[in-house]
């Protein structure tokens, strides 16, 4: 009974949430570092994001937390601070998790002033 469950639990995953390309990304960036530059990573991951309002689908859950990492990398601090309020927005239960990611983002841009 409990395979069912599971199973009915990833099919409605699949369902809901586009992945698009932040999977592979993430899988790459682990398995084969260096593999994807960050513009690469967020030029990919913004087409996942207008494909997934086309299909009528969320982003999936840490797309825009990781959106807002990649921003941060390439000193783009205004849209990091988007991207980790949106993933925010989106999923309340993060909440905790982008709190620190602005937190420490915000001393290394005081760091470097």
């Amino acid at each position: 009974m409990s395979i069912f469950l599971v199973a009915g639990c990833a099919t409605t995953n699949q369902e809901m949430y586009y992945w698009g390309e932040y999977e592979q990304l993430i899988h790459d960036a682990y398995v084969k570092p260096g593999s994807a530059d960050p513009q690469t990573q967020i030029e990919k991951l913004n087409v996942d994001l207008q494909k997934t309002g086309s299909l009528g689908k969320k982003a999936a859950p840490g797309i825009y937390a990781h959106l807002g990492f990649l921003y941060a990398i390439q000193g783009k601090n205004s849209q990091s601070k988007a991207a980790f309020m949106e993933e925010k927005s989106l999923y309340p239960e993060s909440k905790i998790f982008i709190d620190g990611m602005l937190n420490r983002a915000k001393k290394s841009e005081e760091n470097h002033r």
